[in-house]
């Protein structure tokens, strides 16, 4: 008995030692996963704020255009009355919606 277990030993340290090892890697594969996801969190961020920025440029050089062309009230109002009618539209859509789940009793 004792014969079996001498000859199983060197093949179970392997194997013991080959685990440790293999969820040291994992561990360290997961560390340097978590570090390209911060880093491209990071460049994403990055390039939303650059595009914010354009967008706030694009918006101001738009804006003094058309105060330059006397336009700038019109549009503003025309904006105005669009986005009204888009509230109004989408409140009579939510509320038609919700008056027919009331009557048909699904939520």
């Amino acid at each position: 008995m004792i014969m079996k277990f001498v000859k199983i030993l060197p093949l179970l340290c392997m194997v013991m030692a080959s685990t440790a090892q293999a969820d040291n890697l994992v561990d360290r594969l997961n560390q340097v996963d978590q570090g390209l996801q911060s880093a491209q969190n990071a460049v994403n961020s990055t390039q939303n704020s650059i595009r914010d920025g354009q967008n706030r440029i694009d918006n101001t050089q738009r804006s003094i255009d058309e105060i330059k062309d006397g336009t700038y009230v019109e549009n503003r109002v025309n904006n105005k009355v669009r986005n009204t009618k888009r509230r109004a539209v989408d409140n009579l859509i939510q509320r038609s919606n919700n008056a027919i789940r009331k009557a048909t009793n699904t939520y």
